[in-house]
């Protein structure tokens, strides 16, 4: 009798050892997910800063033609820069007065910002006087349908906005 025994003892102790086994896969498989989340919100993350960096050169490039064409500035001619691409003169390979070259740095910046980010434009209003607010808009498809604080009234959700005030 004590053979029976400790053969079923033997028994037990092997599909013991088998579920101790499919436990420990199950729970390095739930580790496994958890890394594999992280490592997806870590790319979110890093692809929203990267279009904040962007958005942060941008408004410096349109920052710096402005006090290139202090004239320009002086004339009103950035005084409300719409977040269109407007048609424009070559100011490169032709002379340019104040305003063609607002116009053509307009275009240039805005041509730009529709490369570099997903459905990129931007805005520039203000004045001499009272200084420049300069609005950089993307889409940014991580805002779930939020709208954007920092956005004019009216912008469609999941924009996001970048606003700087420069003062030339």
């Amino acid at each position: 009798m004590s053979r029976t025994i400790s053969l079923s003892s033997q028994v037990s102790s092997y599909g013991f050892s088998l579920l101790e086994v499919l436990i420990t896969i199950l729970i390095v498989s739930f580790g496994l997910l958890g890394m594999a989340a992280l490592v997806v919100s870590g790319v979110r993350s890093n692809n929203v800063a990267y279009y904040r960096s962007v958005a942060s050169k941008q408004t410096e490039d349109i920052a710096d033609r402005m006090r290139a064409n202090i004239t320009g500035v002086t004339a009103a001619a950035y005084d409300a820069l719409a977040d269109n691409i407007p048609s424009n003169v070559d100011c490169v390979a032709n002379v340019c007065n104040e305003t063609q070259i607002a116009t053509y740095d307009h275009a240039q910046w805005n041509t730009a910002n529709s490369i570099l980010l997903p459905n990129g434009r931007g805005t520039v209003n203000g004045s001499l006087a009272a200084g420049y607010s300069i609005t950089v808009m993307w889409t940014e498809k991580e805002m779930n349908g939020e709208a954007d604080p920092n956005c004019p009234v009216g912008t469609a959700v999941n924009t996001r906005c970048f606003v700087t005030r420069f003062a030339p």
